[in-house]
């Protein structure tokens, strides 16, 4: 590897520290180290699904959306690793389930179903309730299922780099909440115009506080999650929900959500430079 190509890219990303691209440029970073076809970011709240943040997959990408995300992850080697306190470190996926017990059926389904051949994944823990799992793979038609010599060099070279990334990937979300996520290249006009429309959204009607917390009802959190990330009381919170329901005209969060899709759809962006 170069040394100049790794410095210069270490610094790209220390630069893109809570930037909307920190994603892709760690992403960038440690394909410096290892060669790979798919990656997939994710963020585990403890008890909760996972919260997606960055993918490169080329194909089969649906399954992440489809399934993984809605039911399949509760077998994942990696998110079972995080909910059973397993340390911190550089993981094969295949090697991770049968350390935790898990059924070979869920694995050879995960690798029929993606067309991955193998996954080495970073867990990376935040606190004691959050976790970042950077996972990486190669496709089937590109790398055989064994460990070969060279697999087993790149895994190596893994582990040698993980304090590095493990540093970088707490720096940017340690203090974060889990928000928007790094959208991959060819989505980043529906990304900027998902931003404009949270930034946008019930902004006339509502106070500064308010339009806070509907940013973040739109994203998913719950009322615990919002007064943590505000650092205000649950009561606080459940005022201020009052207030935006009657500001908005609506008497549920389904109806919150469908007010905001509507927004999102009829929202121009046309005039606007899509943020790269």
């Amino acid at each position: 590897m170069n040394n100049t190509a790794w410095l210069t890219a270490l610094a790209q990303t220390i630069n893109a520290q809570n930037k909307a691209n920190f994603a892709s440029t760690l992403v960038a970073l440690i394909r410096l180290h290892v060669d790979f076809d798919c990656v997939v970011i994710l963020g585990y709240n403890r008890q909760r699904r996972p919260v997606y943040l960055y993918d490169a997959i080329p194909e089969n990408r649906e399954l992440l959306f489809q399934h993984y995300l809605n039911r399949s992850y509760v077998d994942d080697p990696f998110f079972r690793a995080f909910e059973e306190g397993v340390e911190q470190g550089v993981y094969r996926h295949d090697e991770l389930a049968a350390k935790l017990g898990i059924n070979p059926d869920y694995i050879n389904d995960f690798y029929q179903s993606t067309g991955w051949s193998d996954e080495v994944g970073f867990v990376i823990p935040l606190d004691t309730d959050r976790c970042v799992v950077i996972n990486i793979g190669h496709l089937q038609d590109k790398a055989s299922g064994q460990l070969s010599t060279e697999k087993k060099k790149q895994i190596q070279s893994l582990h040698q780099i993980y304090d590095v990334i493990a540093a970088l990937t707490r720096q940017h979300w340690l203090n974060q909440s889990f928000l928007l996520a790094d959208a991959p290249v060819n989505n980043a006009r529906i990304r900027y115009a998902v931003e404009q429309a949270i930034d946008e959204f019930g902004q006339a009607v509502l106070t500064e506080r308010e339009h806070d917390v509907l940013k973040l009802i739109v994203q998913g959190f719950d009322s615990k999650a919002i007064a943590e990330q505000l650092n205000i009381g649950m009561g606080t919170v459940k005022n201020h929900r009052k207030k935006i329901y009657a500001n908005l005209n609506v008497s549920s969060v389904s109806e919150l959500f469908g007010l905001f899709l509507n927004y999102l759809i009829t929202v121009d962006t046309a005039n606007n430079a899509v943020m790269e």
